[in-house]
């Protein structure tokens, strides 16, 4: 397990990525799409586009989310495995799976926080992926991969 430093939380409140107003940037897009978080994957379902693999808490800011937005979200996978991530940290046991994750795809159904795991989606990208989260009050954030692992691994204090 992998504890999120402070600095490391602060340097995260800033995009990983390019930020776009809303999701619907994907339409033409020729990448694998992870999408991460409960609002980033029902929005990008709503554009009609099935992610390759979504991460999901059943929570938006915290908050419970609908029922319907929950049978949409379970509904559009086949199979939804579930992970445990604390709050504040990144599972170990999501660390070592990612690649195979990603392999398979499907969705992740998380108990506990799954903003920090896009962490260990992007660590197991590539050039195929681009991993997309929500920035709060702002928008939807494309992440590709190979741009940023290198400051993911420094920031996380793993081996280069």
């Amino acid at each position: 397990m992998a504890v999120i430093s402070d600095d490391a939380k602060k340097q995260l409140r800033k995009p990983l990525g390019k930020v776009y107003p809303d999701a619907s940037f994907l339409k033409n897009m020729r990448k694998r799409i992870i999408s991460v978080g409960d609002e980033s994957t029902a929005n990008v379902l709503r554009l009609g586009i099935v992610p390759h693999l979504a991460v999901f808490d059943f929570r938006v800011m915290r908050k419970k989310i609908s029922a319907a937005k929950k049978r949409m979200l379970l509904s559009s996978f086949t199979s939804v495995r579930k992970y445990r991530n604390r709050k504040g940290t990144l599972s170990g046991r999501i660390l070592r799976d990612a690649k195979r994750l990603l392999r398979e795809g499907g969705a992740v159904l998380i108990d506990g926080e799954e903003d920090l795991t896009a962490l260990a989606f992007i660590l197991a990208g590539g050039k195929k992926d681009l991993v997309v989260y929500g920035q709060p009050k702002t928008g939807m954030v494309a992440v590709k991969p190979e741009k940023v692992k290198k400051k993911i691994k420094k920031m996380l204090g793993l081996a280069p």
